[in-house]
């Protein structure tokens, strides 16, 4: 009997930390062919198979300081290191990885502006990445274990990760928009062990993220920075799955989760659950993925009056395949995400709510149309919603990019990513408003050549 679970790859274990384990498609790397990198071209090392690449090149920004105004454009320097390596010897499966973006500005500082709030920009020259590892043990051909551990730092909800080649869009579990540049940190590790019985599959995991948000010094305004301190904080899940499988190609399951939630600022700490339903395939004619619905809740710790909120919960993870060079990745989701105060001023008066509303979605094509050139296309939507507020923050993303090989395993590489965010938060007490100045657009158009083993 076949598990329910899709063939792991490097996002596939990571996909165990989405609320509930609900997403396992694993994200195609971008370069080699749609259906992802070949073992007969990978580095043996130790019964390793390893798969290293290098982009090198420049970097153009149109707002490096990722402003509505008083825009700055500067050229840099980009760097792009990844490896992404695995072992399979049929009792245990290992797939590890690590990738890097540095975008470097030499000569440019931090900058501070009065305008929206008083603010100072961060350095443009920065650092973003991920890192990870994904565990598969299976000790009988009816049970598996999984254990995945990554840690992510990028910039915004969809990070860098539309540009340079990149493998994968990552969505963190509990990420709020916003409609200013902001980095976070994001630390999670997950455990899942799945029993198969006839044509019944139970599953049972637990996971934990920690997610940071730097902080945005704000000079001599320190009492009105931007900072999202006050949303940093542990996500605590464990969830059990039943499910049956309705046919040879296609699943039905129901999940109830917990979720509990403790943040730097103990007021906003909730304890919640969701329940899910769905169905999903490993393979329906060229299709792959799952659709799922319910419902889901978070509530006060402290029992505070208002201090619940409860929302629809659905999503999709679909994948097509009409070529085995040629791959469509889309997906949508609604959840319940961290709690904060819609503003920094609002945070000190006791503005808060138990969670806001995140909606995300993406859509990925990755063509390999020719053993020399690679295509990829990218697009993005997500947006939060504040309860007991009326704020409302977006972010658009898009990408294209094309690589040539040139000569053996090195490619010239030419992408171009854009990013659009918007609030209807006009100023520090959060009076809803059409200004445009609360919120940035941004182009980057990077060039150069890409190495792969």
């Amino acid at each position: 009997m076949k598990s329910n679970l899709l063939p792991n790859g490097v996002a596939a274990g990571i996909a165990l930390l989405i609320f509930g384990s609900v997403a396992r498609g694993e994200d195609v790397p971008v370069g080699v062919t749609a259906m992802g990198p070949n073992p007969d071209e990978g580095l043996a090392l130790e019964g390793w198979i390893v798969y290293p690449s290098l982009f090198i090149g420049s970097v153009f920004n149109d707002n490096i300081y990722s402003t509505a105004d008083n825009r700055r454009a500067a050229v840099g320097v980009r760097v792009r290191p990844s490896i992404q390596a695995g072992v399979d010897n049929g009792l245990h499966k290992t797939t590890a990885y690590l990738s890097a973006d540095a975008q470097l500005y030499p000569g440019l500082g931090a900058q501070s502006r009065l305008s929206p709030t008083p603010t100072t920009d961060v350095d443009p020259t920065n650092l973003t990445g991920r890192a990870g590892l994904s565990h598969i043990w299976s000790p009988f051909n009816d049970l598996d274990v999984y254990l995945t551990v990554d840690y992510t730092r990028q910039s915004g909800l969809f990070g860098s990760n539309f540009g340079a080649s990149a493998p994968a869009v990552y969505f963190p579990v509990g990420y709020t928009v916003s409609a200013s540049q902001q980095f976070s940190n994001q630390l999670s590790g997950s455990v899942a062990v799945e029993k198969k019985i006839s044509d019944w599959f139970v599953r049972a995991s637990t996971g934990v993220q920690y997610v940071a948000y730097d902080s945005r010094p704000s000079g001599n305004f320190p009492f009105l920075t931007a900072s999202g301190d006050a949303q940093n904080g542990l996500s605590y899940t464990a969830a059990l799955r039943g499910g049956l499988w309705l046919s040879p190609m296609v699943y039905g399951f129901v999940e109830p989760a917990l979720d509990l939630r403790r943040y730097e600022s103990a007021i906003s700490d909730t304890n919640g659950y969701r329940i899910i339903g769905g169905f999903g395939s490993d393979l329906v004619s060229l299709f792959r993925g799952e659709v799922y619905g319910g419902f889901q809740s978070q509530s006060s710790e402290q029992n505070f009056p208002g201090g619940e909120v409860s929302k629809p919960a659905y999503g999709a993870r679909l994948r097509y395949f009409p070529t085995p060079y040629l791959t469509f990745t889309a997906t949508v989701d609604q959840t319940l995400v961290a709690a904060a105060a819609p503003t920094a001023v609002a945070a000190r008066l006791g503005q808060w709510s138990p969670a806001n509303l995140n909606t995300q979605s993406k859509l990925q094509v990755d063509y390999a149309f020719s053993p020399f050139w690679t295509a990829y296309m990218r697009g993005a939507y997500g947006e939060t919603r504040w309860t007991h507020s009326p704020r409302a923050d977006a972010a658009w993303a898009a990408g294209v990019g094309l690589s040539y090989t040139f000569w053996r395993n090195m490619a010239i590489t030419l992408d171009y990513q854009f990013q659009k965010t918007s609030s209807n938060a006009g100023g520090l007490f959060n009076a809803p408003t059409v200004s445009t100045r609360w919120g940035f657009a941004q182009n980057v158009v990077s060039a150069g050549v890409t190495y792969r083993y």
